[in-house]
């Protein structure tokens, strides 16, 4: 599903955003329990309000990485089963290991800001990554809450601090 353009995300304006370009991308994604990769077409947008360009990028992608958020949750999950170590969860899914402790990292400090919104959520846990992958639009909504992107590092982001 792609995102609903017609309010600029920069300005505000409505109705404002038009084809502008496209780029390739390649999206990491988890399909019955195996990694698969996709070459994308992202489509951008230009507001003519404003002048800035934006790209159109489905829920389960996230700004500047290659990893959708259904295979960061599904490796969250392996890693949380305890089922085997960090390394065959790494090598299983073809990640760095430094990559899996990202992604740890970004979901506890991140889960912590989703309580006000789910305060069923206590812990990083497999309940509470089932309650993450049941949020259909999880990702524009945490966007227009935080202003920046689930399981995007704050730092890239620029957390805190105005566009």
């Amino acid at each position: 599903m792609k995102p609903n353009y017609k309010v600029c995300p920069a300005c505000g304006a409505i109705g404002c955003c038009d084809p502008h370009a496209s780029y390739g991308r390649c999206m990491i994604t988890i399909q019955n329990g195996i990694r698969k990769e996709y070459d994308l077409s992202i489509q951008r947008v230009m507001c003519s309000s404003c002048e800035t360009t934006h790209a159109l990028l489905a829920d389960v992608l996230i700004p500047y990485g290659s990893y959708s958020l259904r295979f960061i949750l599904h490796t969250l999950r392996a890693y949380l089963n305890r089922n085997c170590t960090v390394a065959t969860v790494c090598q299983r899914y073809a990640i760095a290991i430094s990559t899996l402790y990202t992604w740890i990292a970004l979901f506890k400090e991140q889960a912590n800001l989703w309580l006000s919104v789910l305060e069923q959520i206590l812990k990083p846990s497999i309940k509470s990554l089932d309650h993450f992958e049941s949020i259909n639009n999880l990702p524009s909504s945490f966007f227009q809450r935080y202003r920046f992107s689930f399981f995007q590092s704050c730092k890239k982001a620029r957390c805190g601090r105005e566009p």
